[in-house]
């Protein structure tokens, strides 16, 4: 079964081979997750007005098969923190989760998704993530994806605002032999924010296909698209992002910024950044590089008597550091600090 995903918002070259992907869908079991979760997820209602996620056929896909849904919910004025782990295996290869992560008025969330897999079989992941963020609420959300080289994963974020809101997403990208990330923020509420600092690191033959789209539609809204990744082997990466400014959204700010590192010359590496402006009254910034280690760098550290591979990792964990010092949970910093390590590392 193949389905098409990740289409831009607006259409260009076909020839590019960027408007959208075709994604092969591996046969579906309908296999068990190891934990059941909660019973009978309902529908958020702001989200049955907003269009979002990877391809309707994504979303179908994870309400059919279904095998765990959790929801995380600050209440008026609270403040709170949740954690979960997620693994894969041969045993439990299947895993449809759908995430509910509500902030009701003037509440403070966090919320930290830990996915992971092992073993020798072929595993697959549909995860479906859902923000609102209600007025005067602050949602942080950490998703860290550590999935091994034989997982197909499919990641969907949609993102909902109401006044003076503000969420913060940062994406650890660290495996998966095909990943497939979708992130979608309707800025509705006036005042209301949306940010992502995030990280990937591609390595061996793996494909990395990621879409990010900020609508603004409230007036003063904010944005801010922050991405460091890096690609090795024979890692093939296509990055696109979108600062979408829909007529009335007066006084809106939006930022985009991509930046990877090419370890070797056989990786490849595509990016699209787009902006489309229906009103006049907006600022938006868009960047994006990919390129090579700067040799003066690596020459001033190995000056230092730091070896080439030693000043190779250097570099790149620099451009991590800030995505990364963002989780306040040391030995969970660790351990993606130590995922990130062992991509860096030569031989592997």
């Amino acid at each position: 079964m193949n389905i098409i995903g990740n289409e831009i918002a607006f259409k260009t070259f076909s020839f590019l081979k960027v408007n959208e992907t075709e994604i092969k869908i591996p046969k579906i079991r309908g296999k068990l997750y190891r934990e059941e979760g909660k019973k009978n997820p309902g529908e958020i209602s702001e989200f049955e007005k907003i269009k979002y996620g990877i391809s309707s056929d994504a979303l179908e896909l994870n309400r059919k098969y279904l095998n765990y849904y959790n929801s995380y919910v600050a209440k008026e004025g609270e403040v709170k923190e949740d954690f979960k782990l997620f693994e894969l295996d041969d045993e439990y290869c299947e895993l449809f989760d759908l995430q509910h992560i509500i902030a009701e008025k003037n509440s403070k969330l966090k919320v930290i998704l830990d996915y992971t897999s092992c073993g020798k079989g072929e595993k697959f992941r549909n995860s479906v993530i859902k923000v609102l963020a209600k007025e005067n609420s602050q949602v942080e959300v950490f998703v860290i994806a550590r999935d091994d080289d034989k997982s197909l994963v499919l990641e969907s974020i949609g993102i909902y605002t109401e006044d003076d809101a503000k969420v913060s997403v940062h994406q650890y990208e660290l495996g998966a032999s095909k990943l497939y990330t979708n992130y979608k923020a309707e800025l509705i509420g006036e005042r209301s924010s949306s940010v992502v600092d995030s990280i990937y690191f591609g390595q061996k033959e793996e494909y990395l296909n990621m879409n990010y789209d900020m609508i603004h539609r409230g007036k003063k809204t904010e944005s801010d698209i922050l991405v460091n990744g890096a690609l090795k082997d024979k890692s093939f990466k296509n990055f696109k992002s979108n600062l979408q400014f829909i007529e009335g959204a007066k006084g809106a700010v939006g930022s985009e910024e991509e930046y990877s590192i090419l370890l070797d010359d056989t990786v490849n590496s595509i990016s699209v950044p787009l902006m489309l402006a229906h009103e006049d009254d907006v600022v938006g910034n868009h960047a994006s590089s990919a390129g090579k280690l700067d040799m003066n760098q690596v020459f001033y550290l190995m000056s230092r008597g730091i070896s080439y591979d030693e000043a190779e990792a250097l570099i790149v964990e620099s451009k991590f550091s800030r995505a990364i010092d963002a989780l306040a949970d040391e030995k969970l910093k660790e351990e993606v600090w130590n995922s990130v390590r062992q991509i860096i590392k030569r031989g592997n």
